[in-house]
């Protein structure tokens, strides 16, 4: 009974810091600042990003530009795919 417990718990405060993060900032380098409105993109799924039980990405230029962001943008051909679209100063 307290391992379901603490498991139980475990699984909440998973759940909930999954889901914490509205809005995320990264530095995007000299271009300057990118912002990412992760609850936009929710309605994707996970799997759409996550690779397994979703969990914080790494961004990086990579990342970003070739793997995620830009890629999926063009493929669906919607959203931002400019550097300026994404990078603020």
């Amino acid at each position: 009974m307290k391992k379901s417990i603490i498991a139980l718990i475990a699984m909440v405060a998973f759940a909930g810091s999954a889901f914490a993060a509205d809005v995320a900032e990264y530095k995007g380098g000299a271009m300057g600042k990118v912002t990412f409105p992760h609850k936009a993109h929710m309605k994707l799924g996970c799997a759409k990003c996550h690779e397994g039980a979703p969990k914080k990405i790494e961004i990086n230029k990579d990342v970003a530009h070739n793997k995620l962001c830009v890629k999926c943008h063009k493929a669906e051909k919607k959203g931002p795919q400019g550097c300026k679209d994404c990078h603020k100063k």
